[in-house]
């Protein structure tokens, strides 16, 4: 028989579930909060609106000749922001992968229990 009668448990930090909201807190921007809420959650995210800006921003510099440093960077942010989705994506096919594969090894063990 076991002497104790309770089990110490310990949690260390960030062992347990964590979540945070990533969306910013609306009261503390500039112009009405409840607009800025639907626009972000219903619209398009700040990452999309400022995506659109960047690649139309780009765009206008080509067709008129426009070079400087400014636009060298944005240049360079673009293609960061473009290889940055693109390592994204192969993570979630890699993923997706693993996942199909065990989905056939449960499906094959179906298969000979049946």
């Amino acid at each position: 028989m076991f002497p104790f009668t309770f089990a110490p448990h310990f949690e260390y930090p960030l062992s347990g579930n964590i979540t945070q909201a990533i969306t910013p807190n609306f009261g503390e921007i500039e112009g009405v909060p409840e607009v800025e809420h639907e626009v972000i959650t219903s619209v398009a995210s700040y990452g999309k609106q400022l995506g659109k800006l960047t690649e139309a921003l780009l765009l206008v510099a080509d067709k008129m000749g426009v070079e400087g440093k400014e636009i060298d960077d944005l240049r360079e942010i673009a293609v960061g922001v473009k290889e940055a989705k693109g390592r994204a994506l192969d993570a979630v096919k890699a993923r997706a992968e693993k996942v199909r594969d065990r989905v056939e090894v449960l499906e094959e063990g179906q298969k000979l229990q049946e």
